[in-house]
Protein backbone atom coordinates (compact mmCIF):
# COMPACT_ATOMS: atom_id res chain seq x y z
CA UNK A 1 0.00 0.00 0.00
CA UNK A 2 1.53 3.37 -0.99
CA UNK A 3 2.47 5.79 1.75
CA UNK A 4 0.27 8.84 2.31
CA UNK A 5 3.44 10.90 1.96
CA UNK A 6 3.46 9.94 -1.73
CA UNK A 7 0.75 12.52 -2.40
CA UNK A 8 3.00 15.42 -1.29
CA UNK A 9 5.65 17.02 -3.45
CA UNK A 10 7.46 18.13 -0.28
CA UNK A 11 6.73 15.71 2.61
CA UNK A 12 9.33 17.34 4.89
CA UNK A 13 7.71 20.76 4.55
CA UNK A 14 4.28 19.26 5.10
CA UNK A 15 5.43 17.54 8.32
CA UNK A 16 7.07 20.74 9.55
CA UNK A 17 3.89 22.75 9.02
CA UNK A 18 1.83 20.00 10.62
CA UNK A 19 3.99 20.05 13.76
CA UNK A 20 3.76 23.83 14.07
CA UNK A 21 -0.01 23.93 13.75
CA UNK A 22 -0.66 20.92 15.96
CA UNK A 23 1.44 22.46 18.72
CA UNK A 24 -0.38 25.80 18.49
CA UNK A 25 -3.54 26.69 20.42
CA UNK A 26 -5.33 28.06 17.38
CA UNK A 27 -8.19 25.95 16.09
CA UNK A 28 -8.04 23.61 19.07
CA UNK A 29 -6.03 22.64 22.12
CA UNK A 30 -2.24 22.32 21.72
CA UNK A 31 -1.30 18.81 20.64
CA UNK A 32 -4.79 17.97 19.41
CA UNK A 33 -6.21 17.90 15.90
CA UNK A 34 -9.41 19.46 14.65
CA UNK A 35 -10.95 20.13 11.27
CA UNK A 36 -9.90 23.76 11.63
CA UNK A 37 -6.26 22.82 12.25
CA UNK A 38 -6.29 20.44 9.30
CA UNK A 39 -7.55 23.21 7.06
CA UNK A 40 -4.94 25.62 8.41
CA UNK A 41 -2.20 23.09 7.78
CA UNK A 42 -3.24 22.44 4.18
CA UNK A 43 -3.40 26.16 3.41
CA UNK A 44 -0.09 26.95 5.10
CA UNK A 45 1.62 24.03 3.36
CA UNK A 46 0.68 25.28 -0.08
CA UNK A 47 1.43 28.89 0.86
CA UNK A 48 5.01 27.87 1.63
CA UNK A 49 5.41 26.25 -1.76
CA UNK A 50 4.18 22.71 -1.13
CA UNK A 51 2.13 20.84 -3.69
CA UNK A 52 0.37 17.55 -4.34
CA UNK A 53 0.98 14.69 -6.71
CA UNK A 54 -2.73 13.93 -7.18
CA UNK A 55 -5.96 15.89 -7.31
CA UNK A 56 -8.28 12.90 -6.93
CA UNK A 57 -11.00 13.50 -4.35
CA UNK A 58 -12.04 10.53 -2.21
CA UNK A 59 -15.42 9.92 -0.61
CA UNK A 60 -14.42 11.41 2.73
CA UNK A 61 -13.17 14.57 1.07
CA UNK A 62 -16.56 14.89 -0.62
CA UNK A 63 -18.14 14.30 2.76
CA UNK A 64 -16.20 17.23 4.18
CA UNK A 65 -17.44 19.40 1.34
CA UNK A 66 -20.91 18.96 2.79
CA UNK A 67 -19.77 20.70 5.97
CA UNK A 68 -19.35 23.94 4.10
CA UNK A 69 -22.95 23.76 2.94
CA UNK A 70 -24.37 23.07 6.38
CA UNK A 71 -23.46 26.51 7.79
CA UNK A 72 -22.00 25.44 11.13
CA UNK A 73 -22.46 28.06 13.86
CA UNK A 74 -23.34 28.71 17.50
CA UNK A 75 -26.95 29.14 18.55
CA UNK A 76 -26.45 32.91 18.23
CA UNK A 77 -25.28 32.50 14.63
CA UNK A 78 -21.58 33.11 15.27
CA UNK A 79 -18.99 31.38 13.12
CA UNK A 80 -16.62 31.00 16.10
CA UNK A 81 -17.34 28.66 18.99
CA UNK A 82 -14.40 29.76 21.15
CA UNK A 83 -15.05 32.37 23.85
CA UNK A 84 -12.67 34.87 25.45
CA UNK A 85 -12.17 32.67 28.53
CA UNK A 86 -11.07 29.76 26.35
CA UNK A 87 -14.25 27.71 26.73
CA UNK A 88 -16.33 26.71 23.73
CA UNK A 89 -19.98 27.01 22.85
CA UNK A 90 -21.98 24.33 21.04
CA UNK A 91 -21.34 24.33 17.29
CA UNK A 92 -24.01 22.86 14.98
CA UNK A 93 -25.44 23.29 11.46
CA UNK A 94 -27.83 26.20 11.03
CA UNK A 95 -30.73 23.87 10.19
CA UNK A 96 -30.16 21.89 13.37
CA UNK A 97 -30.56 25.04 15.48
CA UNK A 98 -33.71 25.95 13.54
CA UNK A 99 -35.34 22.68 14.56
CA UNK A 100 -34.92 23.34 18.28
CA UNK A 101 -36.84 25.53 20.69
CA UNK A 102 -35.02 28.22 22.67
CA UNK A 103 -35.06 25.93 25.70
CA UNK A 104 -33.57 23.02 23.74
CA UNK A 105 -30.87 25.26 22.28
CA UNK A 106 -29.97 26.49 25.75
CA UNK A 107 -29.79 22.96 27.17
CA UNK A 108 -27.33 21.58 24.63
CA UNK A 109 -25.27 24.78 24.65
CA UNK A 110 -24.99 24.83 28.45
CA UNK A 111 -24.03 21.15 28.46
CA UNK A 112 -21.17 21.93 26.10
CA UNK A 113 -19.98 25.00 28.00
CA UNK A 114 -20.04 23.30 31.40
CA UNK A 115 -17.96 20.40 30.13
CA UNK A 116 -15.66 22.82 28.32
CA UNK A 117 -14.89 24.53 31.63
CA UNK A 118 -13.66 21.15 32.88
CA UNK A 119 -11.31 20.88 29.93
CA UNK A 120 -13.38 18.39 27.95
CA UNK A 121 -13.19 18.78 24.20
CA UNK A 122 -15.78 16.23 23.04
CA UNK A 123 -19.19 16.62 24.60
CA UNK A 124 -22.21 14.63 23.43
CA UNK A 125 -25.32 16.57 22.46
CA UNK A 126 -28.66 16.33 24.19
CA UNK A 127 -31.08 13.85 22.59
CA UNK A 128 -33.04 16.61 20.85
CA UNK A 129 -29.90 18.22 19.48
CA UNK A 130 -28.72 14.83 18.22
CA UNK A 131 -31.90 14.23 16.26
CA UNK A 132 -31.83 17.78 14.90
CA UNK A 133 -28.21 17.33 13.84
CA UNK A 134 -29.12 14.10 12.03
CA UNK A 135 -31.95 15.82 10.18
CA UNK A 136 -29.67 18.69 9.19
CA UNK A 137 -26.97 16.40 7.79
CA UNK A 138 -26.77 16.71 4.01
CA UNK A 139 -25.75 13.10 3.51
CA UNK A 140 -28.32 11.83 5.98
CA UNK A 141 -25.82 10.14 8.27
CA UNK A 142 -26.25 10.19 12.01
CA UNK A 143 -23.34 12.43 12.88
CA UNK A 144 -24.35 12.33 16.55
CA UNK A 145 -23.72 8.63 17.00
CA UNK A 146 -20.89 8.55 19.51
CA UNK A 147 -18.12 6.57 17.78
CA UNK A 148 -15.44 4.70 19.68
CA UNK A 149 -12.28 6.64 20.46
CA UNK A 150 -10.22 4.54 18.01
CA UNK A 151 -12.52 5.50 15.15
CA UNK A 152 -12.37 9.12 16.26
CA UNK A 153 -8.60 9.10 15.96
CA UNK A 154 -8.64 7.44 12.57
CA UNK A 155 -11.16 9.93 11.20
CA UNK A 156 -9.16 12.86 12.55
CA UNK A 157 -5.98 11.68 10.89
CA UNK A 158 -7.88 11.16 7.64
CA UNK A 159 -9.32 14.65 8.03
CA UNK A 160 -5.85 16.10 7.63
CA UNK A 161 -5.71 14.67 4.14
CA UNK A 162 -9.29 15.57 3.24
CA UNK A 163 -8.65 19.26 3.80
CA UNK A 164 -5.64 19.03 1.52
CA UNK A 165 -7.84 18.18 -1.44
CA UNK A 166 -7.11 20.85 -4.07
CA UNK A 167 -10.70 21.94 -4.68
CA UNK A 168 -11.69 21.94 -1.02
CA UNK A 169 -8.60 23.90 -0.07
CA UNK A 170 -9.35 26.67 -2.55
CA UNK A 171 -12.79 27.34 -1.09
CA UNK A 172 -11.35 27.27 2.44
CA UNK A 173 -8.48 29.67 2.07
CA UNK A 174 -10.53 32.84 2.62
CA UNK A 175 -11.85 31.47 5.93
CA UNK A 176 -8.31 30.54 6.90
CA UNK A 177 -7.04 34.07 6.23
CA UNK A 178 -9.90 35.55 8.26
CA UNK A 179 -9.04 33.14 11.05
CA UNK A 180 -5.40 34.27 10.96
CA UNK A 181 -6.40 37.94 11.20
CA UNK A 182 -8.65 37.27 14.17
CA UNK A 183 -6.42 35.00 16.20
CA UNK A 184 -2.76 35.52 15.34
CA UNK A 185 -0.28 32.66 15.42
CA UNK A 186 2.21 30.71 17.50
CA UNK A 187 5.64 29.43 16.50
CA UNK A 188 5.92 25.95 17.95
CA UNK A 189 6.77 22.31 17.24
CA UNK A 190 5.76 19.06 18.91
CA UNK A 191 5.24 15.39 18.28
CA UNK A 192 1.89 14.35 16.89
CA UNK A 193 -0.58 13.90 19.73
CA UNK A 194 -3.88 12.13 19.88
CA UNK A 195 -6.43 13.41 17.42
CA UNK A 196 -10.17 13.75 17.64
CA UNK A 197 -12.75 13.06 14.97
CA UNK A 198 -12.19 15.13 11.84
CA UNK A 199 -15.25 13.84 9.99
CA UNK A 200 -18.85 14.83 10.45
CA UNK A 201 -19.20 11.97 12.96
CA UNK A 202 -18.27 14.32 15.81
CA UNK A 203 -21.05 16.48 17.11
CA UNK A 204 -19.40 19.82 17.73
CA UNK A 205 -16.04 20.21 16.06
CA UNK A 206 -14.82 23.64 15.12
CA UNK A 207 -15.81 23.88 11.47
CA UNK A 208 -14.92 26.53 8.89
CA UNK A 209 -17.46 29.27 8.45
CA UNK A 210 -19.26 28.86 5.10
CA UNK A 211 -20.24 32.52 4.90
CA UNK A 212 -16.58 33.53 4.77
CA UNK A 213 -15.65 31.16 1.95
CA UNK A 214 -14.08 32.43 -1.21
CA UNK A 215 -10.87 32.91 -3.11
CA UNK A 216 -7.81 34.67 -1.86
CA UNK A 217 -4.99 32.19 -1.52
CA UNK A 218 -2.57 34.93 -0.59
CA UNK A 219 -4.77 37.33 1.34
CA UNK A 220 -3.04 39.52 3.88
CA UNK A 221 -2.19 37.93 7.22
CA UNK A 222 -2.63 38.98 10.81
CA UNK A 223 -2.61 42.65 11.80
CA UNK A 224 -1.63 41.72 15.34
CA UNK A 225 1.92 42.02 16.55
CA UNK A 226 3.77 38.79 15.84
CA UNK A 227 5.20 36.73 18.63
CA UNK A 228 8.88 36.59 19.36
CA UNK A 229 10.89 35.43 16.39
CA UNK A 230 8.52 36.77 13.75
CA UNK A 231 8.33 39.97 11.74
CA UNK A 232 5.25 41.55 10.18
CA UNK A 233 7.21 43.46 7.52
CA UNK A 234 7.90 42.36 3.99
CA UNK A 235 10.88 40.02 3.60
CA UNK A 236 14.30 41.47 2.93
CA UNK A 237 15.84 40.38 -0.31
CA UNK A 238 14.54 38.18 -3.08
CA UNK A 239 13.26 34.63 -2.86
CA UNK A 240 15.71 32.03 -4.07
CA UNK A 241 15.24 29.21 -6.54
CA UNK A 242 17.05 26.01 -7.42
CA UNK A 243 19.64 27.95 -9.43
CA UNK A 244 20.05 30.68 -6.79
CA UNK A 245 20.65 29.45 -3.25
CA UNK A 246 22.10 31.24 -0.21
CA UNK A 247 25.53 30.47 1.22
CA UNK A 248 26.20 28.63 4.46
CA UNK A 249 26.15 31.13 7.33
CA UNK A 250 24.30 33.76 5.29
CA UNK A 251 21.57 35.77 7.06
CA UNK A 252 18.17 35.04 5.53
CA UNK A 253 14.44 35.25 6.23
CA UNK A 254 11.60 32.79 5.72
CA UNK A 255 7.90 32.68 6.46
CA UNK A 256 6.35 30.75 9.35
CA UNK A 257 3.18 31.00 11.44
CA UNK A 258 4.36 33.98 13.55
CA UNK A 259 5.37 35.90 10.43
CA UNK A 260 8.86 36.32 8.99
CA UNK A 261 11.65 34.46 10.77
CA UNK A 262 15.21 35.79 10.85
CA UNK A 263 17.98 33.24 10.84
CA UNK A 264 20.95 31.85 8.99
CA UNK A 265 21.75 29.04 6.60
CA UNK A 266 23.12 25.89 8.23
CA UNK A 267 23.55 23.89 5.04
CA UNK A 268 22.38 23.60 1.45
CA UNK A 269 21.48 19.96 0.83
CA UNK A 270 21.68 18.24 -2.54
CA UNK A 271 21.16 14.67 -1.34
CA UNK A 272 19.34 12.60 1.28
CA UNK A 273 20.96 13.10 4.68
CA UNK A 274 20.34 14.07 8.29
CA UNK A 275 21.24 17.61 9.36
CA UNK A 276 20.93 18.79 12.97
CA UNK A 277 18.74 15.76 13.70
CA UNK A 278 16.34 16.44 10.82
CA UNK A 279 16.04 14.08 7.83
CA UNK A 280 16.46 16.12 4.66
CA UNK A 281 15.69 14.92 1.14
CA UNK A 282 17.43 17.17 -1.34
CA UNK A 283 18.78 16.63 -4.84
CA UNK A 284 20.70 18.58 -7.46
CA UNK A 285 17.42 19.31 -9.23
CA UNK A 286 15.50 20.05 -6.02
CA UNK A 287 17.82 21.31 -3.22
CA UNK A 288 16.77 22.01 0.36
CA UNK A 289 17.93 24.82 2.64
CA UNK A 290 18.51 23.92 6.30
CA UNK A 291 17.92 27.01 8.44
CA UNK A 292 18.36 28.02 12.07
CA UNK A 293 16.13 30.61 13.75
CA UNK A 294 18.05 33.46 15.38
CA UNK A 295 15.50 33.82 18.18
CA UNK A 296 14.55 30.24 19.04
CA UNK A 297 17.47 28.26 17.67
CA UNK A 298 15.03 25.88 16.00
CA UNK A 299 15.95 24.13 12.79
CA UNK A 300 13.72 24.41 9.72
CA UNK A 301 14.01 22.96 6.23
CA UNK A 302 12.65 24.81 3.19
CA UNK A 303 12.86 24.93 -0.55
CA UNK A 304 14.98 27.80 -1.94
CA UNK A 305 11.79 29.53 -3.12
CA UNK A 306 10.68 30.00 0.50
CA UNK A 307 13.94 31.65 1.58
CA UNK A 308 14.58 35.39 1.07
CA UNK A 309 18.09 36.87 0.90
CA UNK A 310 20.19 39.49 -0.87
Amino acid sequence: MPSKDDKYTDPELRNEVKEEIQASDKGGAPGQWSARKAQMMASEYKKRGGGYTTDKKDDKAKHLDNWTKEEWQTKEGSGSAKQEDGTEKRYLPKKAWEQMSDKEKKETDEKKQEASKEGKQYVANTSKAKSARKEASIDGEDAEAEPKRQNDRKDAKDCIHHWEDEQHMKIGQKAYQDFKKQNGHNEAASEEGQAHSGSAHSDDQEHPTPKKRGSGANASGSNKKPKKGGSSSEPNGTAGDKTRVPKVGQKVQWKALPGLIDGEVVEVVYEEKTVEGKPVKGSKEDPRIVLKSSSSGKIAVHKPEAVHFD
